[in-house]
């Protein structure tokens, strides 16, 4: 199982919020560069990254930030955040992301979802829910969409892969929904991405017994107050034959 460590980016610093809400950051590094660094020098085999201000405005807001992350460091990168049109995936995959994660798009813009699917690899369906309830808009708007439901129905539109956050744990430390991940990946076809909520390597080892379809888990918080390295997460995270 991969760990994916967090560099989310708002007004340029790296950050991480509570629940989402942006009304309570803890700002964890002035350069989100220098952050991409230190993760590819512990191990880091991918880096996930979030333009928070795109999430919420709707459109990338740190392009620059995410090109500067590109060339300074050689580890496979996946973005989200305010990806809404094929102009701007063209964009992030001409900048040499490795993958990208749709959000609100899955809700609003299905026929974005499909075309991207056909040209891109590395599209990502990126959910965030809410008890149960998928949220987009940079989670500040709910919807009445069950997360199994539309996860079926992007499936039948080409997606090969799911992030799933559950807002209610995210930044809070409080552990994962072990029990949502577990019930979601016996009833989809597609790998998953777990995040949020991860506070010690025990809910890591509890993810990797899952099973493979758990393929991976974004964690941030957790690294960023050193309540475990990211080399130790790497272990935990390992399955016999990896």
């Amino acid at each position: 199982m991969k760990i994916l460590p967090a560099i989310d980016i708002l007004d340029g610093k790296v950050v991480r919020l509570r629940q989402g809400r942006l009304d309570s950051v803890t700002v964890y590094n002035d350069d989100p560069v220098d952050q991409a660094k230190r993760w590819e020098a512990s191990g880091a085999e991918w880096i996930h990254v979030v333009d928070l201000d795109g999430a919420v405005l709707g459109e990338p807001r740190n392009l620059e930030h995410v090109k500067r992350i590109i060339a300074a460091v050689d580890v496979p990168i996946q973005v989200g955040g305010g990806i809404r049109s094929m102009e701007t995936l063209r964009m992030l995959y001409d900048a040499g992301v490795t993958r990208t994660v749709l959000g609100t798009t899955l809700v609003t813009q299905p026929e974005l979802v499909a075309k991207a699917c056909t040209e891109f690899e590395g599209v990502v369906a990126g959910i965030d829910a809410l008890d149960g309830k998928v949220a987009i808009e940079g989670w500040e708007q709910g919807t009445d969409h069950g997360v199994l439901e539309l996860v079926l129905e992007l499936q039948l539109l080409g997606v090969r892969r799911l992030a799933y956050t559950d807002i209610a744990l995210d930044g809070t430390g409080h552990g994962v929904n072990y029990g949502a991940y577990r019930a979601l990946a016996s009833q989809i076809d597609i790998p998953v991405i777990a995040s949020g909520g991860v506070s010690s390597l025990l809910d890591i080892t509890d993810l990797r017994s899952i099973g493979r379809q758990v393929e991976g888990v974004i964690i941030g918080r957790a690294l960023y107050e050193g309540t475990f390295t990211l080399e130790q997460a790497i272990a935990a995270g390992l399955r016999s034959g990896e």
